[in-house]
């Protein structure tokens, strides 16, 4: 009578009390407290403990029913039953909260479960006067009644019903988490028949421990290092297999750029499709090899170039066809772009590399380029660029810099007949790299969190420039970054650095672009009535250009609209333009705004604008950009 009681073998009931016990002290340290679907397997682990454990206390009652009172042997065994299927029960509302989409469905769903189940607790009460199931006698012992398979008629239908929903809801569900739904019934079911043929060998413990833990291992498991919404690897893996690559290959990364846009115009349950249906497309060309980075972003490992090249193909192919199902709901095609990096054993640093995608991707967007961007030497030489325009500018980023200047374009005003304003421009000059164009330079200090110290340098220079020249600068514009308005210190620090210099805060005219309020309206405004009060000026940049917003224009203390260039341009191209642009001065002017027109080139163009009525003119007819002393003498020469 080895590891049993008269004929019970409970080896594999042990086994299953002390393995649910392990997984629960797992859940409990990880993240089963915060974590809801954890939680399922915290609660359906420890059910499986007491189920496991109340079957061996009454696997002993039964082989001493003679020693043991009959009150104690009714209850060790009424709780066994009343903890048998409370695992199969969590386990099928698991599933149900996965594999559902629809919350009305669940609610449904999860509603039939309880009563199921409540109805089975009130026959195992019951139980206890009825005999229904088991009752004691002080002769025969143990004894089952008319009603004593219910249990396994219950966990079949627990696992059918599981088995069910998965295949119902087969297209929510990535392949791996389907076919570990499909299997943990079948597991569960298997060792519950054993149980049903030899009822001797006691299983009820081991079919719930066995079936949870093969789900724990492969799906919870998972959560780590698999997405489920996908079905895909995550970044820690990929890093993983990186640096354990034995043999070289080329990792191939794909961004989603419209991916805000899609998914705030599709439910819940769209989205959940989309991402899977992409979780579909990387396996079905890489499997095995497919991961995804973060929401907009999945990746790839191939063997050459080559392969990568054709398979992004099919799989571009394959989700131009996935924007066409998605454009029968909203008319929104799924714009990518993608990239792709051969690497060695030997040289496989996967930060390196995704630095270098990471620039490929960029240039890819900036170029609207939709076909694969494959690394090459240029690739190389432009990360070693940007490496070296970084340390420039934190070298040069001060107010004693002689190579961070900043120069003047000259604002001409039409009724004053002369330059009254300037606007600054930033420039990176004379540098190792020679002159750096200001949009390479800006680029580089946005994504080296640079920008905020680059604007407020460039702000003490004009500060300077203007106490240096008080007898003919009367003003000058800058532009202010959406970072440097966000900066909780801002108007401290514009009001102290003009006080430093001895200027008057009507010296400084703010360029601000509307699409600094998009996400930031309530603070921006909170920090320009501040600074307006004080005496700055703002000029509304680049109207014209997207996005314009009149209430925000007509509320915010703005003097001066900056018409963008492209207005010009649109005048040149018919009356459509010269009417829109006429019609927009005069709206302006109508409410008490000055206008500025900027990117003027021509005599045909300032004819335009100066039939239209504008204030101020801005662009190469009159001048390019100056040094400040070169500037300082054309103001000077314009005063005569």
């Amino acid at each position: 009578m080895e590891f049993g009681y008269s004929n019970y073998y409970i080896i594999g009931e042990i086994i299953s009390c002390w393995g649910s016990f392990l997984i629960c002290v797992n859940t409990l340290l990880s993240y089963a407290l915060y974590d809801r679907r954890q939680r399922f397997f915290l609660y359906a682990s420890a059910s499986t403990f007491l189920a496991s454990f109340f079957n061996i206390l009454s696997a002993y009652n039964i082989a001493h029913y003679s020693e043991i009172s009959h009150f104690v042997c009714m209850l060790v065994t009424s709780l066994f039953f009343l903890m048998l299927l409370i695992t199969p029960f969590i386990m099928t509302s698991y599933v149900c909260d996965i594999a559902i989409q629809s919350k009305k469905k669940k609610k449904v769903f999860n509603y039939i479960l309880g009563i199921v189940q409540t109805i089975y607790f009130l026959i195992v009460i019951l139980n206890i006067k009825t005999g229904w199931i088991f009752s004691f006698d002080s002769v025969e012992g143990y004894v089952r009644g008319p009603a004593k398979n219910i249990t396994y008629i219950l966990s079949s239908a627990y696992g059918i019903s599981i088995i069910g929903t998965v295949i119902v809801n087969r297209r929510y569900l990535a392949r791996r988490i389907f076919y570990v739904f499909i299997l943990y019934p079948i597991i569960s079911i298997y060792f519950v028949g054993i149980q049903f043929f030899f009822p001797r060998i006691l299983l009820t413990g081991v079919a719930s421990f066995t079936a949870v833990l093969f789900a724990y291992m492969t799906i919870q498991s998972y959560t780590m290092e698999i997405n489920l919404a996908t079905g895909l690897m995550t970044e820690s893996r990929l890093r993983k297999r990186l640096s354990v690559q034995r043999r070289g290959g080329v990792l191939y990364v794909m961004t989603i750029e419209n991916i805000n846009m899609i998914q705030s115009s599709l439910d819940v349950s769209e989205i959940n499709q989309m991402f899977l249906h992409l979780g579909e497309i990387f396996m079905a060309h890489f499997p095995r090899n497919s991961y995804i980075l973060s929401i907009n972003r999945l990746a790839a490992i191939g063997r050459s170039v080559d392969e990568v090249k054709l398979k992004s193909a099919s799989v571009l192919d394959d989700i131009k066809k996935l924007s066409s199902d998605i454009n029968s709901i909203i008319p929104i095609p799924i714009e990518t772009c993608s990239a792709a990096i051969e690497f060695k054993k030997e040289d496989n640093d996967y930060d390196s590399m995704m630095d270098l995608i990471n620039n490929m991707l960029v240039r890819a967007k900036a170029s609207q380029l939709k076909n694969l961007q494959i690394c090459d030497e240029s690739v190389f030489a432009d990360r070693e660029r940007k490496r070296c325009i970084y340390k420039i500018l934190r070298r040069e980023l001060s107010l004693e810099s002689e190579q961070f200047q900043v120069w003047f374009q000259p604002i001409y005003s039409i009724n004053g007949k002369k330059f009254e304003y300037m606007e600054a421009l930033s420039r990176l000059k004379n540098t190792e790299l020679g002159d750096i164009p200001p949009q390479e330079f800006v680029q580089v200090a946005e994504s080296r969190g640079l920008i905020e110290l680059l604007g407020f340098v460039a702000f003490e220079k004009v500060c300077k420039f203007i106490s240096d020249n008080r007898d003919t600068v009367n003003a000058v514009s800058i532009n202010f970054s959406v970072y440097q308005m966000m900066n909780p210190n801002v108007v401290k620090n514009v009001l102290d650095t003009i006080e430093r210099f001895s200027l008057s805060p009507s010296n400084i005219v703010m360029e601000i672009t509307e699409s600094i309020f998009i996400d930031n309206y309530e603070l921006v405004m909170k920090h320009m009535m501040e600074l307006a009060r004080a005496g700055v000026k703002f000029y509304l940049d680049d109207f014209g250009t997207g996005y314009s917003n009149l209430t925000n224009v007509i509320s915010l203390p703005f003097t001066t609209i900056k018409m963008d260039r492209s207005l010009v341009l649109a005048m040149e191209e018919g009356q459509r333009g010269v009417s829109l642009f006429f019609d927009l001065v005069s709206t302006f002017k109508g409410v008490g705004f000055k206008i500025l027109v900027e990117g003027v080139e021509t005599n045909n163009q300032n004819y335009l604008v100066e039939r239209a009525g504008v204030d101020y003119i801005q662009g190469f007819l009159y001048s390019r950009p100056l040094p400040p002393v070169e500037c300082v003498e054309l103001l000077r020469r314009s005063a005569i």
